[in-house]
Parts: structure tokens; C-alpha cells; sequence
């Protein structure tokens, strides 16, 4: 065992093919949903008072406690007390043991605290929502230092930080003043631990090795924690994990829906239009004032570009957070720490696209429409292109903190200072190459009833122009020769950096009074910042086009194809996707494919020899911070009564500096200086761009804006039964800054000087980012009931509810704007300012360990945990239809349930994680709506204790197979990926 000082000042004051969502998900979202209606259980959340006697904070502080840090049962306990001390509603997860979190990736962890939704890219849990606000509407902090998200989004990728850094996670749902705004969902606090938790030396080693059943690679991860103490009062800590992991999806994808044409002419409609629902056929539409907008709504859904892929990375994981701290005297202490993260990812996107995308590539005989929901189910190409595709490219990662502060107390007056610099960096070196087939007729694609494409290309044949009923020349996807169009290299690099610069002080007292425990109050100022760049760079060659005064042949074609393709792995190996596809086929090698490419035409372009594009941008938001804060205890009606109350104050300062391009309209003129008239309607000409007039411009602009906000703050806590149940009422406004990058300034703007639009009093345009953009705001309340039985226990019920009065949403022309701040006017079109959206819902969780029972039954426990939302006036909307989406990221069930089992030398954990379908995007190219459908994720943990400082531990992850899977309405699969299962096995070493 482990000792270490756990000192509590910081308390200071149709078929349904195998790929669907689960049966047994199903059947426990039914139960859980049943009993939540019966009032048998109601939402998660776990609050209860920061401090509840002057004296008890005054102990605590001095005080410290030997805690053995081992296993389940602490875990659980201590996660409990945490939320017990919180003067929120908050919940947390702790580490099992120093380096050993519950889960290997953080994300993970979080989906499950209820109120908690996890999104995964490449098979990975990536990034979370909190209630269902997106991440970006998140703030993320590492031991109260700010964690950036990449290209200036705020929402974190938790991969980016090893799950062996972390003591405990804290999801705060609630707000208190002291809280740096910025969550509008919540606030995620990642703790690390300090050296002066240790009592003595220590140091840990760990090493673990993952086989993924898919790709049948290995992933091997160390991770090593030392802490040296120098004496009782300085120390340091050097926590490095350091993997090599492997992740990888395959991929089969409709990629959209789109309607190109009436196949089946059902007098049905496919989709309503709210505009033309009156017209009962098509018939009618004649008489309409859009023939063609109100014909659309017999259009049946077709697949929009069937694919196969396959997409790799392959990363060099380093996470290391290092710390000193020195206790100077009694009443002052200081430290300096430093966080580290770097991701070395060499990505590989294999594609197999089957371009059938309009009317003239497919062949309207062979369409057979489902007469239920009028998606096509079968079709052939009739000129249909293929293009073998892979993107390869180097994508490299950095995140930094680097903090440091000090801490000064003395007779019940504490004082704090934190200064803190975070980055985060990417440069991704994208190299994307193909090569390309077309007229392609006699392709076969055949739909199972959720929308899987079965791609049948044993009878397709390069279509004859002069000779259509001529099926003689056979296309073959692995032979060079048949690849009769173009070859593509495109080169384009991106690279972005967001930095912040943080200072704030924070003083706390403790009065001598009857009713206030602690009067807090702080100062904070910040200064993120976001610069990117973006370059671009090709190389084309078509067949039959002279590039040098030299044709490109067909035989030029082959020649570069041979050699410069590999055999990929076999296609979803191991699963039943529920349709026949490709077994393995030959694909672009893109290094030696590119090195082909640049001998051909003579052209060893680097980056270096690139120019950054236009469309880069730079963003400054800087922040000023001030609160006031009183903790509070008394007595109402016999009953103990605790809480807090305060108010922050926050100024917004933004500056964006981007590309601005006006361009000025002019009449058009005859020889002799005048004004060129049509002559049917007599009136002058269109207007023409004139490049060379002096007021047109090119170049960088910066736009300057701010806004300032008042949030106050109220939490109350009523012990119904003292230590065991209590009630929790919280009440708040809390805002989100926009995303630095919908920030930007980046416009094209036309003036028009021409004499037609003087007539028609057209108004000067803009299309751009938006500067102006006002936060996200939004009033909250939660209410909770906690019970408590035992140390072990909880049974817990909330409800909760956000008015969110400020959001942005997608762009709309605002009219007559200053948008540049010099007195001119625009109707410009930007990202806005919308209200009205609410969001709502319950939590429930449950969690024990049987002790109470005789053995070996007492050492059983479980959790549970069910989230149930919904959102209204979300104000987006169904562009076919015309209906109310929901709200995006957000389920309306997700649940967990865990099971464990642990004696002094094994534990055995098993836990099941399900959401039900979100909406992922209001509308993809084609207008559909995307949603991710409902998943549920099995995983399991069994660890043993071979001596008393070894442990072994063999890991499983997604037993049952589950897949991502996305859709645009039912029986239009969009994309599905499968990730396969992971199997760990590992071990750890103190000394």
C-alpha cells in the first residue's frame, strides 16, 4: 500500500442486420425509462456543503489523514466524499491507485457520470458533452490552469492527456461565482497529485501492452511516477506515460442521401414541404409559384456516393507532468508545475469511392424505390466514376501548461496567486492522391432495409459512347489500365496554435460569525490567442490533355499506376457487417506514387516553396474577471441550512484580423463613355467587377468588439436528516464565449457603383465570419434530493433546467451594419445571435457495496446511473421538411451500469455504457439531417495482486462488437465504422 498526505486546505474555504443498436440496450433503456416514470428513480447528482462549521475548516486544514489508497472501495468512497464537500452539484471519478484511473482514456471515464455523452473518432472516445452541450460550450481545466482544444475550439480531446496523470476528475454542473465562467454545460476539473501528498519517497512502474482484434496490432504503454522529498516541506513529482498506439475504423458509407429524380412516381410524397403541403400531386405544382421547389416533394432518396474505407493512425503518444512544491513556512507555500502532451499521429484514409452522384450516372431502368419510405434500393451505373483515394499525412499534436503560484494563510485569512501559460499546436501535412475511373456502366448497388450498400462490380464494363448496348470492355478495379482518367496529388498543409496567458488572486477569510463560514473574493485576467495558416499545392494529370506540350496517355497512366499501389488488410476482418463487400483490393501507395508524380512533370515543390493561402486568420479574446462570494450556515425550523451566494463580473475584449477582399461593381460601358442599355427592358446593364478601381481592396482588416456579463450565483443545502439526506437547490447564470474561430473577420464584400443598382437601391454585401458574435448565455436551475446510508452509498434524484437566451447559430444576413467600424454599411451575411432554446431533464444514480451481506456476497457492488433530456424552441430545422430538430449532441437516454467484485488480492469490474441517437449535424450537403444512432459499449476489468506491491490486470474493451454508426432518416445509413475489440493485459510495480 501507499501512503500519502491527503490534506484538505484545498477545501479551504424492416431486417434489422447485426450492426444495429443491441436488443439488450433496448430492454434496459425500457426498464430504466419504466421506473423512472414510476418515481422508483430519479437523476444523478451528488452536492452537499463546501464547509459547515467555522471549526471543522479550521481542523481539517491542520489536520492530515494516512489514507491507503487501494482498490474499488476507495475509489467509490472517495468519489462520494468529494461530492459530499462540493458546494455544487458536482460528481467525480477517482483513481483506483496512483497511475491506474478506472478507465485508459479520460474521455471514457466521464461518459460514465450520468448527464455525461461521449463522442468517439476512429473508434476512440474522443470529446464529451455535459446535459447535452456540445464540447466546445465546455471549460476544461488542469489543476485550475485552462486546457485548449485544437484550431481554437474549446472543446478538448481527451486523448491528448494519459489517464495515468489523473487523481480525480470533477464534473461541475452547477456554478459558483468563484468559478472561472466559460462552461455553459459544465466545467471538467482534472486533478493531478503534488508532491507534498507523500509522505516519503515513492515511485511506480507500469506497463501494459493492447491487441486490437481488427488490425492485429499490438500497442504498448509505460508509464513510470516518482516522487522525491527533499524534506517534510519540499518535494517533487515526475509522472510519464509514453505509448505507441494503433487505432483504425473501417468504413462503409452511403456518405449522404440526396433526391435526384422520381423514380417510382408514387402519388405519394417522399417528403412535405410545409411550403406546398396544400398541393395533393404533382400536377398541381404547375399552378405553384416554384414548380420546381414543390415538384421536389416526390423526389425519392438515393445514395449519395457509396465507399469502402479504410482509416489508420498510428501515434506516438507522451504525456508528462512534473511539479515542485515548497512549503517556505508555516503560514506560506509555493509551486511550479509543468503539463506535456504530444500526439506523433501518421494517418492513412483508404478510400473506395463509387461516384454515382446524378441523374446521367445511374441507368432509370434499373431503379427499384422501397414503396414505404421511398429510398432507392437497387440501381446500376450507366456512367458512373470510381476513384481509389488515400490521404496520408503526418499530423502532430502539442499541448503545454505551465503554471505556477503560491499560497498564503494565517488566522483564518488565505490568500492564492496562479500564473499559467497553455498552448495547443497542430500542423497536419496532408498529402491526398488518386486515381480515377470513368463511365463505368453496369455497376450493381443493392440496399439492405438500414441503407447498407452491397457494391456488385463483377458485371460492370467501361461505357461506349458510340455503342451503348456494347458491354465488351470489362472494368477491372485492380488493373492500372483501367483507371482511364486522372491522377491527382494534392498537398495541403495546415497548421494552427492557440496560446493563453492567466493570472488571478484569490482571497479567502474565514469571519468570526454566527451565520457567513467564508467570504471569498478573486480577480482573473486572460489572453487567448488563435493564428493559423493554410497552404495548397497540385499536380493533375488527365488522360488525353497536353501538359508541356505533351499529351497524357493512357499508357503514361499505367506506367505511373504500376508499382505505386499496395494490397490493403482484409475489409471489416472478423465481422458481419450484414451485407457482402470487398474482401481486399489494391490501393494508392501514396509516398511512391507522389515521387512518380513529381519526376513525370519535373516539379519537387516543397512546402517551404509554398505561400499561406488567403482565408488565414488571427483572433484575440481577452478576459477580465472579477467576484465576491459568501459561504453561509444556519438554522431554519430545526433543520441545518448551508449554501452559498455571489456574483461574478466578466469583460469581453476581441480582436480579429483576417482577410478582407471588396470588390467594386461599375457600369458597363460602350466606347464612347456610356452607359450600355438593354434593350428589352431598357434599363442599364448588370454591373462588372472593376479590378483596378482605387477603392477596391485586398488585404487584412481588424475588427475590434466587446461585451461584458453578470453572472450571479446561488446554491442551498438542506440536511433533512443530518449526514444522510439532503436537499439541493442551485441557481445560476453562466455563459460560453463563441468559438474563437466563428470570431473571424474573414469577408468578401461587394460594392456596387453601377447605375442598375443605384435604380434598384441594391445595398453594399458581405459574407463573413462575425467579430460581433455575442456569447452563449443562459439561465440555470437545478434541484437535487441525495441520500446517503452509508459511507459507501448513494441514492441520488435531480432535475435540472438551462434557458439558453443566447446561442449561435448558422449564418443570416443581418442588414444596414457597421461592419468594418468606419461608418460604412453592409448587409452582411454571418453566423448570429439566436434565442429562446431550453433544455431540461432528470438524473438518477445508485451505487453500494453489499457489505451487509454475509460472505463472500459482501464484497459485491454495483452503480447505476440514467440521464433522461430533452430541449425545446431549438430553432433548427429540417431543411426538406420544414420539422424542428433537436437539439444537437444531445440523447434523450443514456444510462451505466457497473458490477464489481473485490477481495484483498482481485477485483473483477465490468461495465455497460448506452446513448440513444443525437443529432450530429442540422443538415449535410444534401439537406438531410445526420444523426448518430443509439450504441451501447461493454467493458470489462479483472486485476490481481500477486505480492503486495504487484499488480497484474488484463483489460477488455467493446465485447460486443459495437459499431458507430450514422443516418440521415430511417433506412439511409450514412457511414458506418467498426473499431474492433481491444484486449490489455498489463502490470504495475511500487518500490
Amino acid at each position: 500500500m501507499t501512503h500519502i498526505n491527503s490534506n484538505s486546505a484545498n477545501q479551504f474555504p424492416g431486417d434489422v442486420p447485426h450492426f444495429t443498436p443491441k436488443v439488450l440496450s433496448r430492454r434496459i433503456a425500457s426498464i430504466l425509462v419504466a421506473t423512472t416514470t414510476l418515481g422508483l428513480f430519479s437523476p444523478l447528482t451528488v452536492f452537499a456543503q463546501e464547509a459547515k462549521s467555522t471549526a471543522t475548516e479550521t481542523q481539517n486544514a491542520d489536520e492530515t489523514e494516512v489514507i491507503e489508497v487501494s482498490g474499488i472501495r476507495f475509489s467509490q468512497r472517495s468519489a462520494l466524499d468529494r461530492k459530499k464537500q462540493a458546494s455544487t452539484m458536482m460528481d467525480s471519478l477517482v483513481a483506483e491507485d496512483i497511475g491506474q484511473f478506472p478507465d485508459k482514456n479520460i474521455a471514457e471515464a466521464l461518459q460514465r457520470i450520468s448527464g455525461v455523452q461521449l463522442d468517439r473518432d476512429i473508434g476512440e472516445g474522443s470529446s464529451v458533452s455535459i446535459r447535452g452541450v456540445e464540447p466546445d460550450l465546455l471549460r476544461v481545466e488542469v489543476n485550475n490552469v485552462s486546457a485548449l482544444g485544437m484550431n481554437g475550439g474549446r472543446g478538448v480531446d481527451f486523448r491528448d492527456m494519459a489517464s495515468e496523470l489523473v487523481k480525480s476528475l470533477d464534473v461541475i454542473k452547477g456554478s459558483e461565482a468563484r468559478l472561472t465562467e466559460g462552461g455553459i454545460g459544465g466545467t471538467i476539473q482534472v486533478n493531478t497529485r503534488k508532491p507534498n501528498e507523500f509522505k516519503e519517497d515513492f515511485l511506480s512502474m507500469s506497463a501494459e501492452n493492447t491487441y486490437n482484434d481488427l488490425t492485429g496490432d499490438n500497442s504498448p504503454k509505460f508509464n513510470i511516477t516518482g516522487v522525491h522529498k527533499f524534506d517534510d516541506d519540499f518535494g517533487v513529482i515526475l509522472n510519464v506515460t509514453a505509448s505507441d498506439k494503433s487505432n483504425i475504423i473501417h468504413k462503409l458509407s452511403n456518405t449522404e442521401w440526396a433526391r435526384f429524380a422520381d423514380y417510382d412516381n408514387s402519388a405519394e410524397k417522399t417528403v412535405v414541404d410545409p411550403n406546398f403541403s396544400s398541393i395533393g400531386n404533382k400536377a398541381d405544382c404547375a399552378a405553384t409559384s416554384d414548380v420546381t421547389a414543390c415538384e421536389a416533394q416526390w423526389l425519392d432518396f438515393n445514395p449519395y456516393l457509396p465507399r469502402y474505407g479504410i482509416w489508420g493512425r498510428d501515434e506516438k503518444r507522451v504525456t508528462a507532468n512534473a511539479m515542485v512544491q515548497y512549503r517556505l513556512t508555516d503560514n506560506l507555500s509555493t509551486h511550479a508545475g509543468y503539463t506535456y502532451n504530444k500526439r506523433d499521429k501518421s494517418a492513412t484514409d483508404i478510400n473506395l469511392q463509387f461516384e454515382t452522384q446524378s441523374t446521367a450516372r445511374i441507368n432509370p431502368d434499373s431503379v427499384i424505390v422501397n414503396p414505404e419510405t421511398h429510398n432507392v434500393s437497387y440501381f446500376e451505373t450507366a456512367n458512373a466514376t470510381v476513384t481509389n483515394r488515400v490521404l496520408n499525412f503526418d499530423w502532430d499534436q502539442e499541448t503545454t501548461q505551465l503554471e505556477a503560484g503560491f499560497e498564503y494563510s494565517n488566522n483564518g485569512f488565505r490568500l492564492e496567486g496562479l500564473a499559467a501559460r497553455s498552448t495547443a499546436e497542430q500542423d497536419i501535412d496532408s498529402r491526398d492522391t488518386h486515381i480515377v475511373a470513368s463511365g463505368i456502366a453496369g455497376m450493381k448497388i443493392a440496399l439492405n432495409g438500414e441503407g447498407a450498400p452491397d457494391i456488385n462490380l463483377s458485371d460492370a464494363y467501361f461505357r461506349n459512347p458510340d455503342d451503348l448496348s456494347d458491354t465488351s470492355m470489362a472494368f477491372d478495379l485492380n488493373d492500372p489500365a483501367s483507371y482511364n482518367s486522372r491522377s491527382r496529388y494534392k498537398y495541403s498543409p495546415h497548421t494552427d496554435k492557440a496560446t493563453e496567458d492567466m493570472a488571478k488572486l484569490d482571497a479567502t477569510y474565514i469571519p468570526d460569525s454566527d451565520f457567513f463560514t467564508i467570504l471569498r473574493a478573486g480577480v482573473q485576467y486572460a489572453s487567448q490567442e488563435l493564428v493559423n495558416a493554410d497552404y495548397q499545392y497540385n499536380i493533375i494529370r488527365d488522360v488525353g490533355t497536353s501538359y508541356n506540350d505533351v499529351e497524357w496517355t493512357i499508357a503514361d497512366q499505367v506506367a505511373l499506376i504500376s508499382g505505386t499501389r499496395k494490397q490493403t488488410p482484409l475489409f471489416f476482418d472478423g465481422y458481419d457487417v450484414g451485407v457482402d463487400t470487398i474482401d481486399t483490393f489494391m490501393a494508392v501507395d501514396t509516398q511512391p506514387f507522389i515521387d512518380k508524380m513529381q519526376a513525370i512533370s519535373s516539379d519537387n515543390t516543397t512546402r517551404e516553396d509554398l505561400d499561406v493561402r488567403s482565408g488565414n486568420y488571427d483572433v484575440t479574446v481577452k478576459t477580465k474577471g472579477v467576484y465576491l462570494q459568501a459561504n453561509f450556515e444556519t438554522e431554519l425550523a430545526g433543520f441545518d441550512v448551508w449554501g452559498n451566494f455571489g456574483v461574478r463580473y466578466v469583460q469581453t475584449d476581441t480582436a480579429a484580423n483576417g482577410d478582407v477582399r471588396e470588390i467594386i461593381y461599375v457600369d458597363q460601358l460602350d466606347d464612347d463613355g456610356n452607359v450600355l442599355i438593354d434593350p428589352v427592358s431598357g434599363l442599364p446593364l448588370p454591373g462588372v467587377e472593376d479590378t483596378d478601381h482605387p477603392e477596391t481592396f485586398n488585404g487584412r482588416k481588424t475588427v475590434n468588439g466587446d461585451y461584458a456579463d453578470t453572472l450571479p450565483s446561488l446554491n442551498l443545502n438542506l440536511a433533512i436528516i443530518p449526514d444522510q439526506l439532503v436537499a439541493y437547490f442551485g441557481i445560476a447564470k453562466v455563459m460560453a464565449r463563441p468559438k474563437i474561430t466563428d470570431l473571424n473577420v474573414n469577408a468578401t464584400c461587394k460594392i456596387y457603383k453601377n447605375t442598375l443598382a443605384q435604380i434598384d437601391q441594391d445595398p453594399n454585401t458581405c459574407t463573413a465570419g462575425n467579430p460581433d458574435l455575442n456569447p452563449y448565455r443562459a439561465d440555470q436551475v437545478d434541484l437535487a434530493l441525495n441520500w446517503y446510508p452509508d459511507d459507501n452509498s448513494i441514492v441520488s434524484g435531480a432535475f435540472f433546467y438551462k434557458d439558453i437566451t443566447s446561442w449561435v447559430i448558422d449564418a443570416d444576413t443581418r442588414f444596414n451594419i457597421d461592419f468594418f467600424g468606419d461608418g460604412r454599411l453592409w448587409d452582411v451575411k454571418q453566423k448570429i445571435n439566436g434565442s429562446g432554446v431550453t433544455t431540461k431533464g432528470f438524473e438518477f444514480q445508485a451505487s453500494t457495496f453489499f457489505t451487509m451481506l454475509p460472505e463472500p456476497f459482501n464484497n459485491l457492488g454495483g452503480s447505476v446511473n440514467y440521464t433522461r433530456m430533452s430541449a425545446n424552441d431549438v430553432g433548427l430545422f429540417n431543411q426538406l421538411t420544414g420539422e424542428e430538430l433537436p437539439f444537437p449532441t444531445q440523447s434523450k437516454n443514456s444510462y451505466n451500469i457497473a458490477a464489481f467484485y473485490e477481495t484483498d488480492n482481485w477485483s473483477l469490474r465490468v461495465a455497460y455504457n448506452y446513448r440513444s441517437e443525437y443529432l450530429k449535424r442540422a443538415n449535410d450537403r444534401s439537406g438531410n439531417p445526420a444523426f448518430v444512432d443509439d450504441s451501447g459499449y461493454l467493458d470489462a476489468k479483472f486485476s490481481y495482486t500477486i505480492m503486495e506491491n504487484m499488480k497484474v490486470y488484463l483489460e477488455g474493451r467493446n465485447l460486443t462488437q459495437e459499431v458507430y454508426s450514422e443516418n440521415a432518416g430511417p433506412g439511409r445509413l450514412s457511414d458506418l465504422q467498426y473499431a474492433g475489440r481491444e484486449y490489455t493485459a498489463g502490470m504495475s510495480y511500487k518500490f
